[in-house]
């Protein structure tokens, strides 16, 4: 079966659950504006379905979010947004984020103050111990934090995707 959206086509009847009820707008600047659809807007060539004949409750749309802006840090800044960093309700999420870290990805780390400051893990090596030990550059001046896999989970979270380096921003501005 196919579904197209009814641009061009004739709007079916609507139901007497669909008269006088606005279409859902979200408006989220000036420049950008999404309309959300209801499932009446939307004709399904699938022999033996009515799409005239859809009563359902349109209250469980929800509007979608708008693209989020990257955000450019630079080594050692401190977290401006907790959208800036992953965040997993699952324990296990957490961690295979946090185990999953590649060299050159920048992530957060929390400093003794309580502040989440960007940073870029740097090394992977195991200590005497046996335990593999993640290094990170905390700041442009060099500065480094090594941490321990049992105190990943409280102090070290994945970067959102919409987070870069300003040093690439600057980089891609010069070319």
């Amino acid at each position: 079966s196919s579904c197209i959206p009814s641009y061009n086509k004739a709007k079916p009847t609507p139901s007497p659950n669909m008269i006088n009820k606005p279409m859902p707008r979200v408006k989220f600047s000036l420049e950008y504006e999404l309309r959300v659809f209801r499932s009446s807007d939307v004709i399904c060539s699938n022999p033996g379905t009515d799409a005239e004949d859809d009563d359902s409750d349109d209250s469980s749309i929800e509007p979608q979010a708008p693209p989020m802006t990257i955000q450019h840090y630079r080594l050692g800044d401190t977290l401006r947004s907790t959208k800036d960093m992953e965040q997993f309700t699952a324990f296990g999420d957490t961690i295979q984020s946090i185990y999953a870290l590649q060299l050159s990805e920048f992530a957060w780390v929390k400093r003794k103050s309580g502040d989440w400051t960007f940073c870029q893990l740097i090394g992977r090596a195991e200590n005497d111990g046996g335990e593999e030990v993640m290094t990170f550059s905390v700041s442009e001046m060099g500065h480094r934090k090594s941490l321990r896999p049992s105190r990943w989970i409280n102090m070290v979270r994945k970067c959102s995707p919409h987070v870069r380096s300003e040093y690439f921003r600057s980089v891609m501005i010069s070319l």
